[in-house]
């Protein structure tokens, strides 16, 4: 069995927040205050018996100005591959706030239940129906089912993203008391 360290299309974030860290001449103690992290934190994600959540490694590639992708992929130690990171066009990181996705997740769920309203006067409206049309009524149903399946998960990946990364904990939404019917 190949060993997973050497796979080149494994994860380099150890060893790219170490060498990016030491190419700036900053200690663990450095880096963990222009991140607000501890050293501990920083001496975990280094040595890989941590990872950082998603909110701590967007700070990391601002601070790096390289993209999330170039930080987790690239090995960055070697100086062509981190000159080519730092010269691709600045990625813009200013995300929507989880209150601007919890409103567009909320208008999706509005336009779902549309849907499934017309569809069901339509069906109830269309007198007998055709083996074809049975077929693409069930074939509706189980996407509705789908869709409003993995609206459930993205309204909890908002709470989750908001009671996991401090700054979004200030942001109030209604996704807090929404009881996500699905």
């Amino acid at each position: 069995m190949e060993d997973i360290k050497n796979d080149s299309s494994n994860f380099n974030l150890s060893e790219n927040l170490r060498a990016l860290r030491k190419r700036m001449k900053w200690s663990q103690e450095e880096l963990g205050v222009r991140l607000g992290l501890n050293r501990g934190n920083i001496a975990s994600y280094e040595s890989g018996t941590a990872e950082p959540k998603i909110c701590n490694l967007v700070k990391f590639a601002r601070l790096f100005n390289i993209s999330i992708f170039d930080l987790t992929h690239s090995n960055l130690k070697e100086e062509t591959t981190y000159i080519q990171a730092t010269q691709r066009p600045p990625i813009p990181y200013s995300f929507p706030s989880v209150g601007q996705y919890a409103t567009e997740a909320q208008e999706f769920e509005s336009a779902i239940k549309g849907l499934e309203c017309i569809f069901r006067m339509k069906i109830r409206n269309s007198g007998e129906m055709s083996e074809e049309m049975v077929f693409f009524k069930n074939q509706f149903e189980q996407l509705c089912g789908v869709a409003n399946h993995l609206l459930q998960s993205h309204f909890e990946l908002i709470v989750t993203v908001k009671n996991k990364c401090p700054e979004q904990k200030a942001e109030k939404t209604e996704v807090e008391t929404n009881t996500f019917n699905a």
